[in-house]
């Protein structure tokens, strides 16, 4: 029997700059041609641990998207698939990923302010497995989870130094597998 493969979340981001909006590069993969290998090292370290790098944490994509969900939550919001006014590069980063990429959505940066986030994490069907994934990172609140998976602890903190105002600042989100 084969291994289980893994779930990648692929994250960008947009900004509404005169009614438009655009692709904002805002953890730019960095160019290291012509480094060694320990500059290349440094490098990627710092960038992995960027405020807005989300790795691969299932509770995360649970919280996001309904995706992976072992922890058996309802979403902030069901995916949406992409935003009809999505930029013109992301529609190309789309069209080429819809054919090996699932659950598209999207989320602003208001949206994830006005989230109840002390409400109590919304069940779906709490089976075994789910009480003790919850137990093992301690979260019966959205804001638990928000803040275990660094989702309110970093991201959101650092898009709101981005924009004046949060509407006009977006994740749209896909995940591979």
């Amino acid at each position: 029997m084969l291994g289980a493969m893994g779930c990648d979340i692929h994250e960008y981001y947009e900004m509404r700059r005169n009614g438009v909006w655009e692709p904002a590069d805002l953890n730019p993969m960095p160019d290291t041609s012509g480094m060694s290998l320990e500059e290349e090292d440094r490098i990627f370290e710092a960038h992995w641990g960027h405020p807005l790098e989300l790795g691969r944490d299932y509770d995360l994509f649970a919280l996001l998207a309904g995706v992976r969900n072992t922890i058996e939550i309802e979403p902030i919001t069901a995916p949406r698939g992409v935003p009809g006014d999505l930029s013109a590069a992301l529609q190309a980063a789309w069209a080429e990923a819809e054919v090996w990429c699932h659950h598209p959505s999207w989320l602003t940066l208001d949206e994830l302010l006005r989230f109840d986030w002390d409400q109590p994490l919304r069940d779906l069907d709490l089976s075994e497995v789910s009480v003790k994934r919850r137990l093992e990172r301690d979260v019966r609140t959205y804001r638990d989870l928000g803040q275990a998976t660094g989702l309110l602890s970093r991201v959101v903190p650092y898009l709101q130094t981005q924009v004046a105002d949060p509407a006009d600042l977006r994740l749209v989100f896909w995940f591979d597998n």
